[in-house]
């Protein structure tokens, strides 16, 4: 049998980082969005009896450290049978250590996958049970569209879509160590107050979503490269607003114009390798064949 999944990337619009919590994990609010922007997966069976994992990327790990490899064994472990073997194949297009949850992405692309290998044995929301179990994006993932979460980001509200636009995504050179973010969070003398509220409250309006994008974890770093790839992203024309993702490094664009959009991403594509011009989208996965 093969199925094959579209995985499709997130970014955070909001992201309000709160104190550290007795678990290790700091606690979070933060309004995502899924993004046309995906990775594919490929599952076939056989008869080997394993898991095994390939990717189009030499240096995606492609062992038992890989969160799509993690995911299908808490999925054969939660539907209490043995693997009678499976080949997992992704084909990626998320830039990695961006911020956009492309590793959490392929993980939720293989728990879809495997749901609908054996007769969607579980529910959505047991999926994201399981795959909370591996990773906090993951749920997310799972579930797609626009969301609020909270907790370590595994709680999810669901909320009403944005209007149709445009973001124009820059990957620049820099990379950025998630711990060390969390790391400047937590030498805050105050944590100021969250911008998740107000968003969540005004995503009907493009020009007010611009206006409320933030992300704690960009003011904490004051990184000069990224600061100022935002300030060249808001010199555009018809740019409403400009904001990290994640823990980076993705620096966006909003737009509600195309052509707006369309000019940005071709000057930034002179400067930098990895542009992306992607818009909305209302689901996290989509399975588009399945062969028996």
């Amino acid at each position: 049998m093969k199925v094959k999944v579209y995985c499709y990337a997130k970014i955070n619009l909001t992201l309000d980082v709160g104190a550290k919590r007795k678990d290790g994990y700091h606690d979070i609010n933060t309004v995502m969005q899924s993004i046309s922007l995906c990775d594919k997966v490929v599952i076939n069976t056989n008869d080997t009896g394993k898991i095994t994992l390939s990717c189009n990327v030499d240096s995606v790990p492609c062992d038992g450290h890989n969160i799509a490899y993690k995911c299908a064994q808490a999925f054969y472990n939660r539907y209490d049978t043995t693997c009678g073997g499976v080949h997992i194949h992704i084909e990626k297009s998320i830039p990695m250590q961006a911020g956009l949850a492309g590793g959490s992405a392929d993980g939720a692309g293989v728990l879809a996958a495997l749901n609908a290998m054996y007769g969607e044995p579980f529910s959505q929301n047991e999926l994201e049970e399981i795959g909370a179990a591996v990773g906090s994006d993951i749920p997310f993932c799972v579930r797609g569209g626009t969301a609020k979460g909270e907790g370590r980001g595994t709680v999810l509200t669901n909320l009403e879509n944005i209007p149709d636009c445009f973001f124009v995504l820059v990957k620049p050179p820099v990379g950025i160590s998630t711990p060390e973010a969390y790391q400047k969070t937590d030498e805050r003398k105050v944590i100021p107050p969250g911008a998740t509220e107000k968003m969540e409250k005004n995503l009907h309006s493009l020009e007010l979503i611009g206006r409320y994008l933030r992300n704690d974890f960009e003011d904490a770093l004051a990184n000069e490269e990224l600061l100022s790839l935002k300030k060249r992203l808001l010199s555009f024309g018809g740019t409403l607003g400009a904001v990290m993702t994640g823990s980076g490094s993705v620096v966006y664009a909003l737009f509600e114009n195309k052509e707006y959009a369309e000019a940005c991403a071709r000057e930034m594509r002179c400067a930098y390798d990895r542009v992306y011009l992607v818009q909305p989208v209302n689901v996290g996965t989509s399975v588009y064949y399945v062969e028996k």
